[in-house]
């Protein structure tokens, strides 16, 4: 799969997902998932990521 991500990656954000705000719960989740990519790249890294992953649902507003 690394060989895979060799080059270019594309990632694309999708902001209406996250209600078109850029907020801290934005920059978590983006900067857990640049981590997870480069983890891919080089396992080796991954001792070091201490990180816990959040639930992909988002709470409701209600």
């Amino acid at each position: 799969m690394a060989t895979a991500l060799k080059g270019a990656i594309e990632m694309p954000v999708l902001l209406d997902e996250f209600e078109f705000r850029l907020d801290d719960e934005f920059a978590r989740r983006f900067g857990a998932g640049v981590l997870s990519l480069i983890a891919l790249g080089q396992p080796d890294i991954k001792q070091y990521i201490t990180f816990t992953e959040a639930a992909t649902d988002r709470p409701s507003d209600e």
